[in-house]
């Protein structure tokens, strides 16, 4: 009868998953910085065909389309829970998104008093979004894995 027999060092397969648990945070902050970018573009293109007419002031005197405040937020480390946000620097974005209501400055009766006249549905185009983006959560996630794995040295 014949035998098959060999060997195997664990201590390179050790060594490479030490390797890839001490990366793991920086590798997930390259991944979910490169995605927040992305979001961050994406949300520019949805609202600039949304959002027309839709401008703040910035820094400066001149306006701003709404579609140019979409920034990447600064990364927020909780324990083992790296976050990245995607902010904006516009000021009335919440009424926007959220909608509000319709005020008109002078009264029927031409006092200076405020009246309500209708109200403004919101766009809700943040929500609709990332609700389709939840779909790639998953492609995300190999994505983060291979990132790892080139990290510590597992080529695939």
């Amino acid at each position: 009868m014949r035998s098959i027999s060999f060997d195997f060092d664990s201590s390179d397969l050790e060594e490479s998953l030490k390797i890839a648990s001490r990366q793991f945070p920086a590798s997930a902050e390259i991944v979910l910085k490169k995605e927040s970018r992305k979001i961050a573009k994406d949300l520019k293109g949805r609202v600039d065909s949304e959002a027309k007419g839709h401008h703040y002031a910035g820094q400066g005197a001149a306006h701003k389309p709404l579609a140019e405040s979409f920034r990447q937020g600064k990364v927020i480390r909780s324990g083992n829970k790296v976050t990245v946000a995607v902010t904006t620097t516009a000021p009335h974005y919440h009424l926007y998104e959220k909608g509000h209501a319709m005020i008109t400055h002078k009264s029927k009766d031409r006092t200076h008093g405020l009246r309500r006249v209708g109200e403004v549905k919101g766009k809700k185009t943040v929500a609709k979004y990332m609700s389709q983006r939840a779909d790639y959560a998953e492609l995300i996630g190999q994505e983060l894995l291979q990132e790892i794995l080139r990290e510590a040295g597992f080529d695939s």
